[in-house]
């Protein structure tokens, strides 16, 4: 098999060789303005152009309605967990969150600032299994301003394609999972996500809101927080993080033209179908989720041997293949792989689970 380096890191996570080419190219000159990328004005036409090419894109990807919105804000999902209540509580007195890891709670814990928090318990135990999902449990108070979930927890590598239909907005925190999930953007009143994972680099977050809940804003939230002002200004409130914004719009359009969101899920669902089956096939390995909820973006195991995930670590590391320790919460392995892993690196990654 040819020799293949990557990057399997959590985020911000590799981008596409393809992109990554393009950027090169464009930081010297970006097409006829006779500058680079790096030096683009946000006020530039050009710029306005990358603006609504992105938005046009993602919104085909998706088939966005029209009474949705897609505005870019620069800093990343956790801005988001202070803007999520603060531009949609309204009159309510509570909001519910799913509680399904990590970056459930620490959404739900900033958003308690703001907001009467009610917690939605979702994972379960499940024999020796500690990380199931079960959504006909949820129980979900109809008198909250919104239900938040986070359909792909990273770290210990759980997720969910399915939700519980309520009357209240469902708002999805799809950080790590955008592109690489096929949903219907109708289902949800709210879906945000840091783009550095699936999407581009650190630094911008993309906003996708029904209209209806744009009026909900705190008038004492900060500007740049609140929706209904980068709708208006279309993204462009202050200056905005140019070179963020044009790599998302290098990544959608590279996801389009290799096949769009189907794609993206196939070969999602590929590349995790053979690291899977590597990892249930070394008993040195045990994976702790539940098959229904094995996220096929991060996929997180241990030992009850350090040496062992010391020693895969080391091997991979002289293949070239690196980011793979576990977050410092769980420890082992995390092989994040996001729409820009090549299946090289997955298949010898795999031949060295088989030979630790």
């Amino acid at each position: 098999m040819d020799h293949c380096t990557h990057y399997f890191g959590a985020g911000p996570a590799a981008l596409p060789a393809e992109v990554k080419q393009k950027i090169q190219k464009d930081i010297n000159l970006y097409g006829d303005t006779g500058n680079s990328i790096l030096e683009l004005s946000h006020r530039s036409e050009q710029f306005s152009s990358i603006i609504t090419s992105a938005q046009s894109l993602l919104r085909s990807l998706y088939a966005i309605p029209d009474n949705y919105k897609i505005i870019f804000m620069a800093g990343g999902a956790t801005l988001q967990f202070d803007a999520i209540p603060l531009n949609l509580v309204g009159s309510a007195k509570h909001a519910s969150y799913l509680d399904t890891g990590f970056w459930s709670r620490k959404s739900a814990n900033l958003a308690r600032k703001y907001v009467d928090v009610k917690f939605v318990q979702g994972l379960i135990d499940s024999r020796e299994k500690i990380c199931c999902i079960d959504p006909e449990q949820w129980n979900v108070d109809p008198e909250s301003a919104y239900f938040h979930v986070t359909p792909n927890e990273t770290i210990y590598g759980v997720e969910f394609t399915q939700v519980k239909k309520t009357d209240i907005p469902l708002v999805a925190d799809m950080t790590s999972c955008i592109l690489m999930q096929d949903i219907d953007i109708s289902n949800y009143g709210v879906v945000y996500a840091g783009v550095q994972k699936t999407l581009g680099i650190a630094g911008l977050s993309v906003v996708i809101v029904r209209e209806d809940l744009i009026e909900r804003v705190s008038e004492t939230t900060p500007e740049l927080l609140r929706y209904d002002l980068h709708v208006k200004e279309n993204s462009i409130i202050n200056t905005c993080p140019v070179f963020a914004c044009y790599v998302t719009q290098l990544m959608l359009d590279w996801v389009k033209r290799n096949g769009g969101v189907k794609a993206m899920v196939e070969q999602a669902n590929m590349r995790a179908s053979l690291l899977y089956q590597a990892v249930d096939s070394n008993s040195k390995f045990v994976n702790h989720v539940c098959e229904n909820n094995r996220s096929v973006i991060n996929v997180a195991f241990n030992s009850s041997d350090n040496g062992v995930i010391n020693n895969l670590l080391v091997a991979a590391k002289k293949e070239g293949l690196t980011g793979l320790e576990g977050h410092r919460n769980a420890g082992g392995i995390r092989v994040s792989m996001y729409n820009g892993t090549p299946m090289g690196a997955v298949h010898r990654l795999v031949e060295l689970i088989a030979q630790a």
